[in-house]
């Protein structure tokens, strides 16, 4: 039998430490990936997509807060 909605049990959220650390990660490995791409496109393209630089530095952060807002 499924619980009502009020009677639901909370979902139990991570250690402060470990949701911490797992945000950081989201985010430097959203940048490194951001970065390899405009590298990547530097040197194929043999120009940087300029348009494209805040994105990288503004992405990883956002990905970061979605990712912690999980378990908020």
């Amino acid at each position: 039998m499924n619980p009502s909605p009020e009677n639901k049990p909370a979902r139990k959220q991570p250690p402060t430490w470990l949701l911490n650390t797992l945000t950081a990660l989201v985010g430097v490995l959203t940048l490194a990936l951001g970065i390899g791409w405009i590298v990547y496109k530097w040197v194929v393209d043999l120009e940087i997509p300029y348009f494209a630089i805040p994105l990288v530095m503004c992405v990883p952060v956002i990905a970061a807060v979605a990712f912690r807002n999980i378990w908020d």
